[in-house]
């Protein structure tokens, strides 16, 4: 499992090289003033500009312009890049990828006022970030998304530590999806996590994949205080390299 005390500072304009065993994992920090943020839209892709203009409350507008300007930012730098503006290409169920043959895999997260950036060569990532909100009924919600194995493992847990395992198995799962491409449209019921914290993260079982626990690798990820996250990762388990995007 990460630390938060792992994250190493972005110092240069220049981004460490990324080989094919790592995946780099850069933290955003998304509160930005307004004046600074909008100075980011430039940054940003038609599509993206209309998406933060949608936005009624000016917090979430500053996040999301915040979050896109810095994946932008590395997508560039990453590809020795002025910039990187172009439209991304999405899939079936819109997870967006670089157009042409592009080797860089990249998959974003944000929550609250914090984001994650994952980037990788030559295989998929996603990446996911919940804050861990107090007034989730973790049991309820548990029954009604999670495998009925998810929710015996949780419910073993001491009371105290199952709102942290309920947020670790979610993370573990919404990361698994945007990996795969597949959407929550597929359902979070028909594949397994571990979900105890303390044993970290795993795919367990694919029921419609029983091949993925091999393919696939997930990492537990511990952002900040009051968040939780997970890394999916196409392969072994890979070198994880973690940075601060400032």
């Amino acid at each position: 499992m990460t630390s938060p005390r792992d994250w190493s500072p972005d110092r240069a304009a220049a981004v460490p090289a990324l080989a094919p065993d790592e995946v780099h994992l850069w933290r955003v920090a998304l509160e930005w003033p307004a004046d600074r943020s909008a100075t980011l839209r430039v940054l940003l892709s038609e599509e993206e500009r209309a998406k933060a203009d949608r936005f009624y409350f000016e917090v979430d507008r500053n996040r999301y312009i915040v979050a896109h300007a810095a994946l932008r930012t590395l997508l560039a730098r990453y590809q020795n890049r002025v910039e990187c503006s172009a439209e991304f290409l999405l899939g079936a169920n819109g997870k967006p990828s670089l157009p042409g043959a592009a080797p860089l895999r990249f998959n974003l997260a944000h929550s609250r006022g914090l984001g994650l950036i994952a980037l990788a060569l030559d295989r998929e990532v996603g990446v996911d970030l919940e804050a861990i909100d107090a007034d989730t009924e973790v049991e309820q919600v548990a029954e009604r998304f999670f495998s009925p194995q998810e929710c015996q493992a949780l419910f073993r847990l001491a009371e105290v530590r199952r709102r942290e395992g309920f947020f670790h198995v979610w993370s573990q799962k919404e990361a698994y999806l945007k990996g795969r491409g597949d959407g929550v449209t597929m359902g979070l019921d028909h594949f397994d996590v571990a979900a105890d914290p303390a044993l970290g993260a795993r795919l367990l079982e694919d029921r419609h994949d029983p091949e993925a626990v091999r393919r696939w690798s997930l990492i537990a990820l511990e952002p900040g205080g009051g968040f939780r996250g997970a890394l999916a990762v196409e392969g072994d388990a890979p070198v994880l390299r973690q940075f601060e995007w400032q």
